[in-house]
């Protein structure tokens, strides 16, 4: 009895697996969703998106019952709907079902002008012919480029591997020479003190010497303006010096004896403190002018005269020459600071020498710290899976278009210039992989570029695809300093041979 039983059991259970039973071919439909199409045990088909049941005749009925057009995959009847063209010999696909029978032949097949009347002839072979060479062409770029990505890989692995490997020893170089950069940096210290000190006491000594000449030559000017020997110097005799005529008219006016007599009556402590820096300024000035007059005057003089002997023509300019190299004051060499002591001198070439020692250790640390940045920020970047991309990196690729020349750097910056130019404008730096989930590294951005006039900072996307050598291949502008470049790479091709094509979806 039990025998009996498993005997009826069994094509039972196969007959309610749709891979283990003859499925009823549906028109508009592909072989992976015919088990979706069979009649149930009631003979009635139940909607794709479960709003209703209806009977299985009404399947392709040419009327639509379902929401989802789900009954009429072979008809026009549902605005929603999809017909399947199996174009066997070439590639299935889908077609919206209100061009079935609409007398245009769709399907490569002519499946979908089955009751239009039109007779559509079979080029499937064909396009699978010409859709077999043309992936095959691509095959074969995406191979060789997936065997170049490889030896890229190796390469950028082989670099992180050496990058990383020097850190330690270079982390050690750079503890080694932290307290000979400490010591230099405190015996530096000590001797700019030394050499400053010094440097103060000449200078105070200097300035204190030069003052007191200055108050000296103060009164001795003042004596000569106060001519009534009053020992105050009032505006009426100011303006008997025509060094103070600003406006060359002839004579000193109230204005001009104003802007540097303040008061009614200057003493000679209100001089030497207010007035004697700028009344000097003011008679260097007007002599200066009246010299370079003066030597005009003479050249208009030598242009109006015939024509002299050359001996007295150098002669006479040498005799200018002279009179022009006489100091308008002689004054002047006062104000200049006696060269410095042997002692001081002694202090100078000990800071220099404790400078010259500190900063070639100080140079060598801040190298060692560079390339030990440098090595950590290799190894926390991201350049792949595989670290392909770290083989590009400090390289870029050029394209001309136009009269602009536009240069990717992979993660530098990208930069746009005048054909020729030696500078350009910056398109942004790199930021990150833009790719979507599942295919990241298929895109990059750049972000932050120069700010357009008006407008946002430039910025550049990135699309990268396969290609069997790497060549900058397209550049765009779709909106204001907005970017679009693609990239052909090596590093974009995956191995065609472990790739599976799927007909239908």
């Amino acid at each position: 009895m039990l025998l009996k039983l498993l005997v009826f059991l069994v094509p039972a259970a196969f007959a309610s697996d749709p891979t283990q039973r003859q499925l009823k071919p549906v028109k508009g439909v592909p072989h992976s969703r015919l088990h979706l199409y069979q009649p149930s045990t009631t003979d009635t088909f139940r909607c794709i998106d479960g709003s209703q049941t209806i009977l299985y005749s009404q399947l392709n009925d040419d009327y639509c019952d379902c929401q989802d057009g789900s009954d009429e995959p072979g008809t026009s009847a549902c605005g929603n709907a999809f017909f399947y063209c199996s174009n066997v010999g070439h590639k299935g696909n889908f077609i919206p079902t209100n061009r079935v029978n609409d007398k245009l032949c769709d399907c490569c097949d002519g499946s979908d002008e089955y009751d239009s009347g039109v007779t559509c002839p079979n080029i499937c072979d064909e396009l699978g012919r010409a859709a077999r060479v043309e992936r095959e062409k691509v095959a074969n770029v995406a191979r060789k480029g997936f065997q170049k990505r490889q030896e890229m890989a190796k390469e950028g692995q082989t670099l992180r591997d050496s990058k990383l490997k020097d850190v330690e020893p270079l982390r050690q170089e750079r503890a080694t020479l932290e307290p000979e950069r400490s010591r230099l940096e405190q015996d530096k210290k000590s001797a700019e003190e030394a050499e400053k000190k010094l440097q103060d006491e000449h200078r105070n000594q200097w300035e204190v010497i030069r003052n007191e000449k200055k108050k000296l030559r103060a009164a001795e000017w003042f004596e000569q303006l106060d001519l009534d020997k009053s020992g105050k110097i009032d505006r009426e005799e100011l303006r008997q010096n025509l060094f103070l005529d600003d406006d060359n008219d002839g004579f000193v006016n109230e204005d001009e004896v104003k802007a540097y007599l303040t008061i009614d009556e200057a003493d000679l402590e209100h001089f030497q403190s207010s007035m004697y820096d700028r009344l000097k300024s003011a008679k260097n000035r007007h002599l200066e002018e009246a010299r370079i007059k003066e030597e005009d005057e003479r050249e208009r003089a030598r242009a109006l005269e015939n024509a002299p002997d050359d001996d007295d023509l150098l002669a006479e300019e040498d005799r200018h020459e002279g009179e022009a190299a006489e100091p308008i004051n002689s004054e002047d060499e006062d104000d200049k600071m006696p060269e410095y002591p042997q002692e001081v001198k002694d202090a100078q070439e000990k800071a220099r020498e404790a400078r010259r020692l500190f900063d070639e250790v100080n140079e060598k640390t801040g190298d060692l710290d560079a390339k030990i940045r440098e090595a950590e920020d290799f190894a926390n970047s991201d350049y792949g899976e595989d670290y392909s991309w770290a083989a590009l990196k400090d390289k870029c690729f050029d394209r001309n278009v136009q009269q602009y020349t536009y240069q990717f750097c992979p993660f530098g910056q990208n930069t746009q210039k005048d054909t020729g130019a030696y500078s350009g404008t910056s398109l942004g730096s790199f930021k990150n992989w833009s790719g979507p989930e599942g295919n990241k590294y298929s895109k990059m951005h750049f972000g932050d570029g120069q700010q357009c006039w008006n407008g946002p900072k430039r910025s550049t996307d990135i699309t990268i695809e396969c290609g069997e050598e790497n060549e900058l291949v397209e550049v765009t502008e779709p909106a204001k300093c907005e970017y679009l470049f693609t990239f052909r790479t090596p590093l974009a091709c995956s191995d065609p041979d472990k790739e599976v094509v799927h007909d239908e979806f």
